[in-house]
């Protein structure tokens, strides 16, 4: 993590990305004696986690993305499924959360969840944003924004469900508004809506936007690529409130040109 901290300071970023998964890896599997796809305990974060936040000026945002396929090296693979539903597992999994912060001394300006598969509902993920306001504000005194990211394969994939699930959140829960929303990942909505791409797009509430991630298969985007970036900015100038744009590449040589592609185009 504090090489992630320093090279986001040389890139004059914001915030940084803390991962917040389960059980992930080979490595983790044999450092903690855990199968794949675990839930953190306290003794797992004090193995896997640095303790202490290298920077109070940079913030962070905690960003769990624990369900994908994950593999042990042994050729065994597990992908987590996340059940927003089930009121137990969801109290373990922000228990897991406070635990890292607590390891991090610091609490994050934002948390970032997943929306899982269908078992779950618009609802059941609502009440998960609560839950995890609330446990925050009980525990650190503090409350992050809370952001969902679209997910190719789960339930809120697409323009139309985003929608759904803004209007959803507003009738239920209207005060959520202001600090809780959508991280929409530019490159999984055009995988999911191809041709349809441009008209989900605007399906999406601009006010229900709070993140974007921005890359192209995890790389540096391009004009020449497929998805059709003009339009992507085009519609961004439509959003009148404060975001946060996450380069979401893979690799440190990516970051820096992501942030100068943004930046022309936003322009």
């Amino acid at each position: 993590m504090y090489k992630r901290y320093k090279f986001a300071s040389t890139a004059n970023c914001k915030f940084i990305e803390v991962p917040a998964d389960f059980i992930k890896n080979k490595t983790e599997v044999n450092k903690t004696g855990k199968k794949l796809g675990t839930i953190l305990s306290i003794s797992d974060i004090n193995q896997l986690y640095e303790p202490g936040t290298p920077s109070k000026k940079l913030k962070y945002i905690m960003h769990s993305e624990p369900s994908l396929q994950r593999r042990d090296g042994a050729g065994s693979s597990f992908t987590p499924p996340l059940r927003w539903y089930d009121r137990k597992w969801t109290n373990d999994f922000i228990r897991m959360l406070t635990d890292i912060t607590e390891q991090l001394t610091i609490p994050p300006a934002g948390v970032e969840i997943h929306p899982g598969g269908k078992k779950n509902t618009y609802e059941d993920l609502i009440k998960a944003i609560t839950a995890i306001r609330v446990q925050f504000k009980d525990t650190f005194n503090t409350i992050p924004f809370v952001v969902v990211e679209n997910r190719t394969g789960q339930f809120i994939s697409d323009g139309k469900q985003i929608c759904e699930f803004w209007e959803r959140l507003l009738s239920l829960e209207k005060g959520l508004a202001k600090n809780t929303g959508i991280v929409l990942d530019i490159s999984q909505l055009y995988t999911v809506t191809k041709n349809n791409f441009v008209k989900e797009l605007n399906k999406i509430p601009p006010e229900a936007i709070k993140g974007l991630h921005i890359h192209y298969r995890h790389c540096t985007p391009s004009l020449e690529n497929n998805l059709p970036w003009k339009e992507v900015f085009d519609w961004l100038r439509e959003i009148k409130h404060k975001i946060f744009i996450n380069p979401e590449v893979l690799s440190h040589s990516h970051t820096t040109p992501t942030i100068s592609f943004c930046n022309r185009m936003i322009a």
